[in-house]
């Protein structure tokens, strides 16, 4: 964790959400997820169980209806929320939701008509509070798929009412490519994402407390390099070949970058970013518009900036079924990456780079390699980062630990690319890890809102950059 000494403040960061009702945690007893196939044979069943409870049953969604948010976490996470609505089938004439606080509530779609959710109860009978839940592929799509090695959390959420979290971390696991099962957990948990609180921070020495980087300005006149735009203009040079690397066809590829350097500057050791473009590892391009904008602030700020092609692969990756090409592609984009890191470390007097200030960043499918390139840096000390962000991205392979990359994530919580859930798994993984993590949600806001928040991700990343890097001793 960054301990720093600070500049006397007193910083408040008013982003408090919307009031919720409370969460209770329930204990599970399984969870289980098969993809035997296709998409239409999926399956997924929870039971939870827990004696001697003091959870209440809260809420009527005989009335108002309920949701289900289930997350799985390992190398191929993934997170579906399911809508159980109140109301009445028209192909039954019955009620979706039926019963009461005293006996429970059950709910009914054997038909599929709102999803694939067949059946689901909650209920508290003497002293046990219990949930069961069905859900199949044949009525519905189930982006839920075995996320190898890993948890789940399931989270009943009552319409009006409180939330209910089946956490999944320990017990019995069972793991293949084509059956995820967990039973008889002995822990509860939360499934409810951390929010952002307001904070005050106020402190002269090194502190302990982790002060929030992506909204403190770093002090000092204006213009102040690596803070504000300096330089009038960003000099590109195009196509400089960084290396070159076998693809799943055997094909050799010749891994190309675009240069981005401040017009006119003299200084000769600049801290540096490599910027990932998106596209779902299977398209797109180092020119993608928000790359070529934010290399080019950037540029001015001060940075050396490379915008980076790597190795694509038909068919890419899709967050409901991750396939072995899909596999390779993120290994490979993340294998360029660091060969970029390495370019310019190795190179760093001939591009006048800081060797130990170089940061990576990303979006989509960039923002996964940004995120798997800072998540291996204490593994991979040559390729190693100082700092990566993430536009609406997240961690796939591995997780983070001690002497890897602190983190900046941006996403909409509305984002169904990448869902809103891995991000905040990754942000969570990072601050478990001991790490400086950071994560600005959007509310509704879907896959990669660059123009709506150009300003928001330029000023939270400058600041972040700033002072997770140490730019105050950095080359001026």
């Amino acid at each position: 964790m960054v301990r720093r000494a600070l500049l006397a403040c007193s910083l408040v960061l008013s982003m408090l959400p919307a009031a919720r009702a409370a969460d209770q945690t329930v204990l599970g007893r399984v969870l289980t997820v098969k993809n035997p196939s296709t998409a239409e044979k999926r399956s997924v069943t929870l039971k939870a169980r827990e004696a001697d409870t003091d959870d209440t049953l809260v809420g009527d969604p005989a009335a108002s209806g309920a949701s289900v948010t289930i997350t799985l976490d390992g190398p191929f996470p993934s997170a579906d929320t399911f809508t159980l609505p109140a109301g009445t089938s028209a192909i039954t004439g019955r009620p979706f939701w039926s019963g009461d606080a005293i006996k429970g509530f059950a709910y009914r779609d054997p038909k599929g008509e709102n999803g694939p959710v067949k059946s689901a109860q909650i209920k508290r009978r003497g002293t046990t509070f219990q949930i069961d839940l069905a859900a199949n592929g044949k009525l519905g799509a189930i982006a839920l798929v075995p996320p190898g090695p890993g948890s789940g959390c399931v989270l009943v959420t009552i319409g009006g009412g409180d939330s209910y979290s089946v956490a999944f971390t320990s017990g019995t696991r069972t793991s293949t490519p084509t059956l995820f099962k967990v039973s008889r957990p002995v822990d509860e948990g939360s499934c409810v994402p951390p929010t952002t609180t307001t904070t005050t921070v106020t402190t002269t020495t090194t502190s302990t407390t982790l002060p929030p980087f992506p909204f403190l300005t770093p002090p000092g006149d204006a213009p102040l390099r690596y803070r504000d735009l300096v330089f009038g203009t960003a000099t590109v040079t195009s196509n400089v070949v960084y290396g070159s690397a076998v693809n799943a066809s055997g094909q050799t590829v010749t891994l190309r970058l675009d240069v981005y350097e401040p017009t006119g500057d003299l200084v000769t050791e600049r801290p540096a970013i490599v910027w990932v473009h998106g596209g779902s590892f299977s398209s797109g391009d180092k020119t993608s518009p928000e790359l070529v904008d934010e290399a080019t602030t950037f540029a001015r700020k001060g940075y050396l900036n490379v915008s980076i092609n790597y190795r694509l692969e038909p068919g890419g990756c899709s967050a409901g079924a991750p396939t072995s090409t899909c596999v390779t592609a993120i290994l490979e984009a993340m294998a360029d990456a660091q060969t970029a890191v390495r370019f310019l470390r190795t190179n760093g007097a001939s591009y006048g780079v800081d060797e130990s200030r170089i940061a990576i960043a990303g979006t989509s499918a960039g923002a996964i390699t940004a995120m798997n390139v800072g998540f291996s840096s204490a593994e991979n000390p040559t390729a190693s980062v100082g700092a990566a962000v993430s536009l609406s991205g997240a961690r796939i392979f591995g997780g983070p630990g001690a002497g890897d990359a602190p983190s900046l994530l941006f996403h909409g919580t509305a984002d169904v690319v990448v869902p809103y859930q891995w991000a905040v798994d990754t942000y969570n993984a990072a601050l478990g890890a001991g790490l400086d993590s950071f994560l600005t949600s959007w509310p509704g806001a879907g896959h990669v809102p660059y123009v709506q928040h150009r300003t928001e991700i330029i000023d939270q990343t400058t600041n972040f950059l700033y002072w997770e890097m140490d730019q105050a001793n950095a080359a001026h």
